[in-house]
């Protein structure tokens, strides 16, 4: 945080805050990310050209990014990998199945659902209430919109996430079972978190 203790929430920033950005968000998902793209530059590369800036949110202290959230609705994630940004690092097999599995994980959703794909601190600041903030901005956003259901997941392995999902009203739906993740990914299940906006009254309560 700065020395004042502000955060500004936004979806606007600048190239250098992009940058930040990514690297906050590849720092928190490197484990995943690399059982698909080992190579930090190559995966840097790729999601800077796959990123729908209209559907990221940033926590900001100050000109620096210290959390980022992407959304997912109407059909269109806010990291969209694309075929042809692969063959620009892998062969045309390679880039399909790394395609292939990044579409499998962008679930289908109904038009009156919004999704939270990714969450991601700042390493150095987690704890301080930064994800909350997103959250709730996210709240205001769907209420907005008039979309009637907040979803998102959860990695077995994350209890203090989920612990934070349900204090802000989120609630379990159900719990996936993945075989052969654990090594790789470093999970072995998630689970599905759902907020109802008819709960919706005062976030500053919350």
């Amino acid at each position: 945080m700065d020395k004042n203790g502000n955060i500004i929430i936004t979806d606007k920033i600048n190239q250098n805050q992009l940058s930040q950005a990514l690297d906050i968000y590849y720092f928190a998902f490197r484990r995943k990310i690399r059982a698909l793209i080992k190579i930090k530059e190559k995966a840097l590369a790729i999601h800077k050209k796959s990123l729908n800036s209209d559907r990221v949110l940033y926590a900001l202290s100050g000109s620096r990014v210290v959390g980022v959230l992407g959304l997912h609705y109407d059909n269109k994630n806010f990291m969209e990998i694309k075929y042809k940004y692969l063959r620009e690092h892998f062969n045309p097999i390679q880039s399909y199945f790394i395609y292939f599995i990044y579409k499998i994980m962008s679930p289908k959703l109904n038009s009156d659902v919004i999704r939270i794909d990714s969450i991601a601190v700042d390493e150095d600041i987690r704890g301080k209430g930064i994800g909350s903030l997103l959250i709730k901005k996210v709240f205001e956003f769907a209420k907005d919109k008039g979309f009637k259901e907040i979803i998102l997941e959860v990695v077995d392995t994350n209890p203090k996430a989920k612990k934070l999902y349900e204090r802000l009203g989120f609630k379990e739906k159900k719990q996936v079972k993945f075989y052969f993740t654990q090594r790789v990914a470093g999970f072995s299940s998630e689970f599905i978190m759902s907020y109802n906006m008819e709960q919706f009254s005062d976030i500053s309560a919350m």
